[in-house]
């Protein structure tokens, strides 16, 4: 039986590599092998700038608008963040082809974004004049803390010298004391067997009682 090479699939493949490749210079466009590999250079390159076209319109956009807010006075990037704080919903096309073809429209968008960027700005310093009074409300009630603490340390101190002081008379009041007259004093705070004690002896003991 006789092999056929050109079967229908194959004759319709053919075909279609060579309509893609149609109005292609030279032999790009007849033979088959050159042709399908142009068909698939080609379309890689249609892939990848079908979105560069994309990236490239968005520019031209920008700048555009850029060139119509120069116009006005104002900065494409304050201008976009102006219509955002209004919430406005116009894209960077139609602002491109507003501010080629109606000018005056353009310019009541630019007039909203500005009052908008005021009204955030004057927000902006009054939260920072509030920043700025919270903070020195703070530092000042730590100051005042401070102060608090070093009268309480100082009066502290004052009591513990004036209890030394007396402690200190005491001890110069009991060493001054005769002998009897400690043991008088030992016998009113109920201290037994008095007479083994010596007048030094005495004297601790009772400081360690009055201490108690």
């Amino acid at each position: 039986m006789v092999k056929i090479n050109f079967v229908n699939a194959r004759h319709k493949r053919r075909k279609k590599i060579l309509k893609l490749a149609k109005g292609y210079f030279g032999s790009k466009s007849v033979l088959y092998k050159t042709a399908h590999e142009q068909v698939m250079r080609s379309l890689q390159y249609s892939y990848r700038d079908r979105r560069q076209r994309k990236r490239d319109f968005r520019k031209l956009w920008i700048i555009r608008i850029n060139a119509c807010c120069l116009e006005h006075n104002i900065k494409y990037s304050h201008f976009i963040h102006g219509l955002s704080l209004s919430k406005v919903l116009v894209n960077r096309k139609m602002l491109a082809d507003m501010a080629m073809q109606e000018p005056e429209m353009f310019g009541h968008y630019v007039s909203l974004a500005k009052n908008n960027l005021k009204i955030q700005q004057d927000s902006i310093l009054v939260e920072k004049e509030n920043q700025k009074k919270e903070a020195i409300d703070i530092e000042n009630q730590k100051y005042f803390s401070l102060e608090q603490r070093i009268k309480k340390n100082n009066e502290f101190k004052v009591e513990d010298q004036l209890i030394q002081k007396q402690e200190k008379s005491e001890d110069l009041i009991l060493n001054k004391m005769l002998l009897s007259e400690l043991k008088k004093l030992a016998k009113e705070y109920k201290i037994k067997n008095i007479s083994k004690f010596k007048k030094a002896d005495l004297i601790k003991f009772l400081e360690e009682y009055k201490r108690k």
